[in-house]
């Protein structure tokens, strides 16, 4: 019988990601901004009013990022920019690999991705 392959395509990976955030100033802003936004609204109602994460559903922030997140990417929505001591966090370099904090959501960002390519 022949397998059929179940692996999801990919629009945004962690390299796309890395690649993105390694360009100008301006364009990281976007990146970031635009990323959280995406998060923000996978978050359910209640932990985005409360700035929290408070149901283990893999939608939205980590608790760890929650009220940073959910606050900047408010902040994004308002202004469409953000401040460089709002992007510094999500480029600093995490874990063994180094990866910027944003990175760690690229399997969420792809399904966001996925999902607007589909219509």
């Amino acid at each position: 019988m022949p397998t059929t392959n179940t692996t999801m395509p990919t629009i945004v990976t962690k390299e796309s990601l890395l690649a993105m955030l390694q360009a100008s100033r301006e364009r990281q802003v976007k990146v970031v901004g635009r990323a959280l936004v995406a998060l923000f609204h996978r978050q359910t109602d209640d932990e985005q009013v409360a700035n929290s994460t408070k149901h283990e559903n893999d939608l939205g922030f980590q608790h760890s990022d929650a009220k940073r997140g959910t606050i900047t990417a408010k902040y994004f929505l308002k202004h469409g920019t953000l401040q460089d001591w709002q992007v510094e966090p999500w480029l600093a370099p995490q874990g063994r690999k180094g990866y910027p904090r944003i990175v760690k959501y690229s399997r969420q960002l792809n399904e966001i991705a996925l999902a607007k390519s589909k219509g």
